[in-house]
C-alpha cells in the first residue's frame, strides 16, 4: 500500500474516532448517575411505611389515628400533603407511644421551621401530623416518624423550602 493509499484510509477512520469520542464526551456530560436523583414517589394507594420525603398525597386532612396507606399523587395536581422529612429511630426494644409521639411532635415541627422559608412557615393554611412506628410495626423492623405537611386549601405545588435546607 502505497502512503497515499494510507491517508485515504487513515483519515476516514480518524474522523469516524473522532465524532464517535465527542459523542460519547456528550453523553457523559448531559447523563445524570441514577444513584444522585430522588425517587420518584408513585401514585395510587401507597403504605405509610413506603412513604418517602418529597411524596404529595391527596388525603393528609381526612386520615386520623392508625393510619396504614395513603393516597399519594402528582405534586402539580392537588394535594393538602407532602412527606418533608422522616425522622429515623433506633433501639431493638419498641420505646413506647409516648416516647415515639412526642419526637413525631417536637421533631417534625422543628424541621419544619428549618426548611420551609419564614414567610411559608408563618402561614395559618400550613400545618403537619406525622406517622410513626406502633408496638407491632417496630417488630416489623419500623423505625420512622414520616413527617408531612399539612394544607388546609389543597394546592398543586410543592412546599417551598429554605436554600440549603436538609430533609
Amino acid at each position: 500500500m502505497d502512503s497515499l493509499t494510507s491517508k485515504r484510509v487513515l483519515i476516514p477512520v480518524g474522523v469516524v474516532l473522532v465524532v464517535l469520542l465527542v459523542l460519547l464526551v456528550v453523553l457523559l456530560a448531559s447523563g445524570t448517575d441514577e444513584a444522585d436523583e430522588p425517587a420518584m414517589p408513585v401514585a395510587g394507594p401507597v403504605a405509610a411505611k413506603d412513604l418517602t420525603v418529597g411524596t404529595c398525597v391527596s388525603d393528609a386532612n381526612s386520615t386520623t389515628g392508625d393510619v396504614t396507606t395513603f393516597d399519594a399523587v402528582a405534586c402539580n395536581k392537588l394535594h393538602d400533603g407532602e412527606v418533608f422529612t422522616i425522622i429515623e429511630l433506633e433501639g431493638e426494644k419498641y420505646p413506647g407511644t409516648k416516647f415515639v409521639t412526642g419526637k413525631g411532635q417536637r421533631g417534625c415541627r422543628a424541621r419544619l421551621r428549618r426548611q420551609t422559608t419564614a414567610k411559608q412557615f408563618r402561614d395559618r393554611l400550613l400545618g403537619y401530623k406525622f406517622v410513626y412506628p406502633t408496638r407491632e410495626s417496630w417488630a416489623q423492623g419500623d423505625r420512622e416518624v414520616t413527617c408531612l405537611a399539612t394544607f388546609r386549601k389543597p394546592r398543586t405545588k410543592k412546599l417551598q423550602q429554605r436554600a440549603g435546607a436538609k430533609s
